[in-house]
């Protein structure tokens, strides 16, 4: 698909994706500007109902008002859009919206009440109504929501595209978890008006379709592409956790879900879907007390069977012929390209995990051992090879996957991993120089360095900085001199130390041999204890990254699991960190612009996405927008 047409193709396919079918091609992306930031005169267009039911549990809710909104491109933190026409019959209005009631069975319609434009990410909630409760009694804290998904393509309304919606607690936490990146609140889900942020959004709606049938309410044990498996009795469970809350009148029967929900302040939920958010964004709190909520009212099934380590979603993606994958990088699209170490391939995932590059991956190109990648501004991959031995190589495909090199640009002796700076050079960390290649593949300069298996990261300045041996953080310049400082960790042998840059172009490393991370301000002076700062589960550390709000992520390979620390090196995760069944020794780790975290699993040929636990991050990785949202 060529970068003319995937603005008409993002919108239309996730229509197609909520209604079950088709899969994503290969470079969607939805327009920045198609989309309105105030509302339009509906359209009656014929075909246009959006009809659904919403229950709590297994019981009907009577009396409930349903809002159409639409995510607002205004800024983060902006209100959402409402999107229904008060001049049509049964549209009313209250202080949260323009809305309509289900009936006595908790069925709803909206007929010709609302119009879109094209790409607006659009999604009911429901908030009040009776839950089976004695007449003319309401339940004031029950929310509930359902994400529809993209506007399609020229169109005014969803006509045909969207299944009947049943609205309920399974569809509350899988819209809840994608969209958290993006949330404030129920009726405050926005993003910035970039290309990338808005494809990131975009992107978070359609992961929902992975997590649940939003036309029967249930969650899936398969992502849509059916390569992955989905932790359908973990949604279950978090869905059980609402149902006794959503099924009274929202004072006692709140109480398990609500003392064990605060947010990061510590402030209890005051309805059931900030209680979902802040159980996906805190999913290593009060996780046995939340499990035994979830076993008041056990409607949905199968479920857990026993308290998980943390409540983290996260999905697992197969990839047969992808042996040995280790370090991704990930586009302005949100596709995820992963190097297969063993077998020389390139895979490239879609943003909901379906594979883009066929079941043997992309080959040629001189891959040879395959280790890193980084993107560049046309969103090009370019592979470090590790081989041939003591003779490493990179090589370069275009966005379909074709290589765009008669042969590969020579490196260096031992070459490691890659990064781009502002002018689309090369910087490539080395055993025993740190390289930089021009756009066309010519050296520019080389730096002598000592290190193993050493990041890279470019600041805003333009500065590199690179890991050395014995205990060296390197500051490259170009051109310039090569300089270093001490820093925390004695690093040698066997360490795995990565890099990563954040908004104050502080620089983060990580230490394999300590089980530890640190940090140095952009003078190259330590910041963190001499020790580094532990905890949260490290072990083994991997690959480290940064979100778009300054915290930083760390793979470990050791541990099966993923770390997380506040900008100022606090442990987020649990002691044994974050966990799911699909880890399998994971080396490479990436964040996306709808805040999913990405580990590729050396051991299992697949990747594990943790569902909208990070803050939403500029893809690919250039200089200036460290730690920043896009």
């Amino acid at each position: 698909m060529t970068r003319s047409s995937f603005h008409l193709a993002f919108s239309l396919l996730a229509a197609a994706l909520l209604s079950g079918c088709g899969i994503f091609q290969e470079h969607p992306l939805t327009s920045a500007t198609s989309i309105s930031t105030t509302s339009t005169t509906p359209a009656t267009t014929p075909g246009s109902p959006i009809a659904g039911n919403v229950h709590g549990g297994d019981q009907p809710i009577v009396g409930a008002h349903i809002y159409l909104f639409a995510a607002n491109p205004a800024g983060y933190g902006a209100p959402s859009i409402s999107m229904l026409n008060p001049t049509q019959p049964g549209v009313a209005f209250d202080a949260t919206g323009y809305y309509v009631l289900t009936d006595n069975k908790g069925y709803f319609q909206i007929s010709g009440d609302y119009t879109c434009t094209s790409g607006q990410q659009v999604y009911l909630l429901s908030i009040g109504g009776n839950p089976g409760l004695p007449d003319g009694q309401v339940n004031p804290v029950l929310y509930l929501m359902a994400a529809i998904g993209g506007c399609p393509e020229g169109q005014t309304n969803f006509a045909s595209t969207i299944p009947y919606i049943f609205m309920n607690e399974v569809s509350t936490v899988s819209a809840v978890y994608a969209l958290s990146g993006f949330m404030t609140d129920a009726t405050h889900v926005s993003a910035s008006s970039t290309p990338n942020a808005l494809q990131g959004l975009a992107n978070a709606f359609v992961t929902v379709t992975n997590l649940v049938d939003v036309a029967s309410g249930t969650a899936r044990i398969q992502n849509v592409g059916g390569n992955g498996d989905v932790p359908q009795a973990e949604i279950n469970s978090l869905a059980n956790m609402l149902v006794t809350c959503v099924n009274s009148d929202g004072t006692a029967g709140c109480v398990p879900l609500f003392s064990n929900a605060p947010d990061l302040s510590g402030v209890a939920p005051t309805n059931t879907v900030a209680a979902a958010l802040n159980i996906a964004r805190n999913p290593g709190a009060n996780v046995a007390a939340l499990f035994q909520a979830s076993q008041i009212t056990p409607t949905f099934q199968p479920a857990l069977a026993a308290a998980p380590s943390d409540w983290t979603l996260a999905l697992t993606f197969y990839a047969d012929n992808m042996v040995g994958p280790y370090f991704p990088a990930i586009d302005s699209i949100g596709n995820v390209w992963v190097p297969g170490y063993a077998n020389g391939t390139l895979t490239e995932f879609d943003p909901t995990g379906s594979l883009l590059s066929g079941k043997n991956g992309f080959t040629g190109g001189g891959l040879n051992l395959p280790y890193s990648i980084a993107i560049d501004p046309h969103d090009n991959p370019w592979v470090i090879n590790f081989g041939p031995v003591n003779a490493s190589t990179v090589s370069k495909f275009s966005t379909a996957g074709v290589s765009l090199l008669s042969s590969p640009y020579a490196c260096d002796t031992q070459c490691f991993f890659p990064a781009f700076d502002a002018s689309q050079n090369l910087w490539i960390s080395g055993s025993q120089h740190t390289t930089v290649l021009g756009p066309d593949g010519s050296v520019l300069k080389k730096f002598t360095t000592g290190a193993y298996d050493s990041g890279i990261a470019i600041n805003s300045t333009g500065t590199g900085w690179s890991i050395g041996q014995p205990s060296l953080l390197y500051r490259i310049g170009l051109p310039g001199t090569l300089s270093s400082t001490s820093e925390f960790t004695t690093a040698s042998g066997n360490d795995l130390t990565s890099v990563a840059i954040d908004s104050a172009d502080n620089v983060w490393y990580a230490s394999n041999k300590n089980n530890a991370i640190g940090v140095s301000d952009k003078n190259g002076v330590l910041v963190s204890p001499a020790n580094g700062y532990t905890g949260g589960g490290l072990k083994g550390p991997a690959q480290i990254a940064i979100d778009g709000s300054n915290r930083v992520w760390v793979a470990n390979r050791e541990g099966n699991s993923l770390s997380a620390f506040t900008k100022s090196g606090v442990a987020i995760s649990p002691t044994t960190g974050y966990q799911s069944a699909g880890l399998s020794n994971p080396r490479g780790l990436a964040i996306d612009a709808s805040g999913n975290v990405w580990l590729t699993n050396f051991t299992y040929n697949s990747i594990t996405e943790f569902i909208g636990i990070a803050t939403p991050s500029a893809t690919p990785i250039s200089p200036t927008p460290h730690g920043q949202r896009p």
